[in-house]
């Protein structure tokens, strides 16, 4: 399943975040991690394998390492900032899926923690005026993060505590499997609609930083903001432009 650039054949995560997109609607985790790896420049480490992935391949998605390639399911780290990324290009395949988070959880249940990130449909918000956002901690994560899970800014996230979480793939599905294990994990997800995704994809992660902060380290300048770089892969972000032929 772990493919290393170093050969290794294991993956060392202690004291590492990880953090995982579900795919869901509007791909929005998927794309709040390019924000992520194109921001902080993460280093391309190695790639996963599983009859759960649909292989695909591809050139570099981001312009701070043109010579890379892209898989179907990729790790993108910061050593120095302890931080574990992973990026899928595809779907899952579903009657693989199980088996794949299985494995998944094996891999990082020696993590320190681990943020799920998902979308939801935003017709699901069932009150207009409550918050877009949602999420769901574990009891391990509660408590190594109270200070910032209960700090008065946080009020606008609304804690889920449903089965089902519509248009957000197996993202808690996955929260569970790493919750089973003992691994302090946290779900975070906004409501919002198909389409452009780009914006939503950016306010999750201007959220997550907003509680994370201490490992996102996005901090930039001394005006306590920070930029966020647009990936390269982004300018065909809805495929080729239509041609002129056709008309």
């Amino acid at each position: 399943m772990l493919f290393l650039k170093s050969k290794a054949k294991t993956l060392d995560v202690a004291n590492y975040t990880v953090i995982v997109p579900s795919i869901c609607v509007g791909n929005a985790a998927q794309l709040a991690c390019d924000l992520l790896i194109a921001s902080k420049k993460l280093k391309r480490i190695g790639s996963l394998s599983h009859p759960a992935l649909i292989p695909v391949y591809g050139p570099s998605a981001y312009q701070h390492e043109p010579d890379e390639r892209v898989s179907s399911c990729e790790l993108y780290e910061s050593a120095e900032d302890k931080l574990l990324v992973i990026q899928f290009r595809a779907p899952l395949i579903a009657r693989h899926t199980k088996s794949f988070q299985i494995n998944l959880v094996e891999l990082l249940q020696a993590a320190r923690r681990v943020i799920v990130l998902s979308g939801s449909f935003g017709f699901e918000r069932r009150v207009i005026e409550e918050s877009p956002w949602a999420y769901r901690a574990s009891d391990n994560f509660k408590a190594a993060h109270a200070a910032q899970l209960g700090n008065a800014s946080l009020v606008k996230w609304k804690e889920h505590t449903g089965e089902h979480i519509f248009g957000g793939g197996n993202a808690l599905q996955l929260f569970n499997a790493f919750e089973e294990k003992q691994v302090p994990v946290m779900l975070l997800f906004r409501y919002l609609l198909e389409g452009d995704n780009s914006t939503d994809a950016s306010l999750i992660v201007r959220e997550l930083n907003e509680l994370c902060e201490d490992f996102l380290q996005l901090r930039d300048g001394g005006d306590g903001g920070f930029k966020l770089t647009v990936p390269k892969s982004w300018n065909l972000l809805f495929g080729n432009e239509v041609t002129e032929l056709l008309f």
